[in-house]
């Protein structure tokens, strides 16, 4: 990689340099975090990370995190920005290609996350209470994750889960009440909506509410609200990421 090389450029000489046989490298960055695709060896990656970790030490006065940087093959796949990207073959084609999916570690987060905040609500409040903190954390999850592969499987399991998390909770708050007499009370549906916990105009939110869907905005160049339209350069399509991705040999 070249530093302040501009992206049109990049683009052209990753090209050149395929069609040459030589080893082509794709950045990806957002603010720190950043990871570089290689199309090549093992060694080739690891002569890559020591001029990175001088770059970054002679010209930005920063340090390389060894800990936090390693070399993967991509089909065992590695974190970036909440998410687990790697290689799995298609099941029509056989094909590799890239995927999005959704840690064990995210869905463990939540979990614990979910299970302590219920449990320190006092059962003498109200279950719109219980809805009313648990709707905005849902709504932001399912927002970032609806992106990922399989991504409606395990909001089913989540729904699921947290459905009997909440039960849990009004069988607390009413200790004699059993699961049919809290289901008639509480278990209600709305006009095209299924069934789920409610309270009032309070209603507990689906992870299925919504599904799941590719990601619109194929720019890598993403307004910040700083930059303005005269500024913004174009940028090449994100889809290069995943052709590069997928162009990665196995090392």
């Amino acid at each position: 990689m070249r530093p302040r090389e501009p992206s049109i450029n990049a683009t052209a000489r990753r090209a050149r340099d395929r069609k040459q046989g030589k080893t082509a490298f794709y950045m990806v960055r957002y603010a720190d975090d950043f990871v570089v695709l290689v199309d090549g060896t093992r060694e080739q990656a690891e002569a890559e990370k020591r001029a990175l970790a001088e770059f970054l030490k002679t010209e930005l006065r920063m340090e390389l995190s060894i800990e936090k940087t390693r070399i993967t093959d991509v089909r065992e796949g590695f974190d970036f920005l909440g998410y687990r990207v790697a290689q799995t073959k298609a099941r029509n084609t056989g094909r590799w290609v890239g995927n999005l999916f959704i840690p064990k570690s995210k869905l463990n987060d939540l979990r614990h996350k979910i299970k302590v905040m219920v449990k320190g609500i006092p059962t003498g409040c109200p279950l719109a209470t219980v809805i009313e903190r648990l709707d905005p954390i849902l709504l932001g999850w399912r927002n970032y994750y609806r992106y990922a592969t399989r991504a409606h499987r395990e909001f089913n399991h989540l729904d699921f889960w947290i459905w009997q998390r909440v039960g849990r909770w009004l069988r607390r708050k009413h200790g004699k009440a059993t699961w049919p007499m809290l289901r008639r009370r509480y278990y209600l549906s709305a006009p095209g909506k299924r069934r789920q916990w409610t309270e009032g105009t309070k209603r507990l939110r689906l992870l299925c509410d919504g599904g799941t869907l590719r990601y619109p905005n194929q720019n890598i160049a993403k307004p910040n609200g700083w930059n303005t339209d005269g500024e913004r350069q174009p940028r090449e399509s994100v889809r290069s990421f995943w052709n590069a991705f997928q162009r990665l040999r196995h090392v």
